[in-house]
């Protein structure tokens, strides 16, 4: 038996699964040990920032990049040896990569071309996605006749039209504008869910994760920092890069200890006491919450903070407001058109159920008010 005739053992479902994957180059690891699971049918999100190694994950897997040490197995086929035409996957660059000096048809049936496809069967898938992405009309125009909205159409189309096992898509509407983002994840989720096609999708962007990934890995500086579902790293983050990489404003964090007093563990930062529900072991830990549990302070209630509004700013019909609570800067978004000037003391009240403990190295301890800790 061959190395690429092995097979791997893991569940049925798995579509790709990558094994303790590292990549160099030069003295630079870009890759550090990268365990990887991709479902078939699924939008699986590579959610991190630049430099995370989310394109270079891609480009092994596509086999455009060798890897220095580890395993990657496509329907239980071992691919590390496999040239990038033997691995049937299709790959979408962040820039459009289009042939310029053609018509958009002629883009879409190049790699079907390539396959020495029948031109009847050609022309008909040929037509029925560009009919699908919307740029069926655009067919005879060449690509510097289109707006960047139709140019990343046919990007896609360009990689949809072949028939694959499993799509990469490398940040692919990072440089389109906000409207054309949103128009572009509706329609990327549609064609997925509708297509049941397999999918990897980078991105930096948590809002294009959490509206398109079934699962989500976080990377950063080469690692996996956790994988779930898109509820799990919300709710669950594995530890205060996860936490922050995900939500606008991003989790608030405030460094402090456990005590206990009367029987009841509590929170406490410089002047700030927080009391807990949960009996939590004493120790330095730290604390985080989301915007949206910050609220601004009724008459009764525990749990109310001093703090001083450091800026506001409007979003949408809310107001954005940084405030000075202890040593640390919290944000958080209010309801309606509230008045704040910069300095003005205020009382908010915290929420803290579904608050995060964090160690001192930053890993997540409990999700406060979860019944199973």
């Amino acid at each position: 038996m061959t190395r690429e005739e092995q097979t791997d053992t893991s569940n049925g479902e798995d579509l790709l699964v990558l094994r303790n994957v590292h990549k160099n180059y030069g003295s630079v690891e870009a890759l550090k040990g990268i365990d990887l699971v991709a479902k078939k049918g699924e939008c699986l999100v590579i959610l991190g920032p630049s430099g995370a190694g989310k394109t270079t994950t891609l480009k092994v897997i596509a086999g455009l990049e060798s890897v220095r040490h580890g395993e990657i197995y496509f329907k239980k086929r071992l691919l590390n040896n496999l040239e990038p035409r033997e691995r049937n996957v299709a790959m979408v660059f962040e820039t459009y990569a289009l042939f310029p000096h053609v018509t958009v048809y002629e883009n879409l049936a190049s790699s079907l071309r390539a396959l020495k496809m029948d031109e009847k069967e050609l022309e008909e898938r040929v037509r029925n996605i560009a009919t699908m992405l919307g740029i069926y009309p655009f067919l005879s125009r060449r690509p510097g006749f289109l707006s960047g909205g139709q140019r990343q159409r046919v990007a896609l189309g360009r990689a949809l039209v072949k028939p694959v096992d499993l799509y990469l898509m490398d940040e692919p509407i990072a440089h389109l504008d906000a409207k054309l983002r949103y128009q572009m994840i509706g329609e990327f989720k549609h064609l997925q869910e509708t297509l049941k096609i397999s999918l990897i999708y980078v991105t930096h962007d948590w809002r294009e994760a959490m509206s398109l990934g079934n699962h989500i890995i976080v990377l950063n500086r080469g690692q996996v920092e956790q994988y779930g579902t898109k509820d799990e790293v919300f709710r669950r983050p594995a530890n205060t890069f996860v936490a922050q990489i995900i939500g606008d404003p991003p989790m608030n964090l405030l460094r402090g200890a456990i005590s206990s007093r009367e029987g009841r563990s509590m929170f406490k930062a410089g002047n700030i006491i927080l009391e807990l529900k949960e009996r939590l072991d004493r120790g330095n830990v730290i604390l985080g919450i989301r915007a949206s549990k910050i609220h601004l302070a009724t008459s009764t209630g525990n749990n109310r903070v001093s703090a001083e509004v450091y800026s506001s700013g409007r979003h949408g019909m809310n107001t954005v407001v940084s405030m000075k609570l202890g040593d640390e800067i919290f944000k958080t978004e209010f309801r309606g058109r509230e008045q704040f000037t910069i300095g003005q003391r205020i009382t908010v009240q915290l929420d803290l159920s579904g608050a995060c403990i964090f160690d001192e190295n930053r890993q997540l301890i409990r999700v406060l008010g979860e019944k199973d800790g």
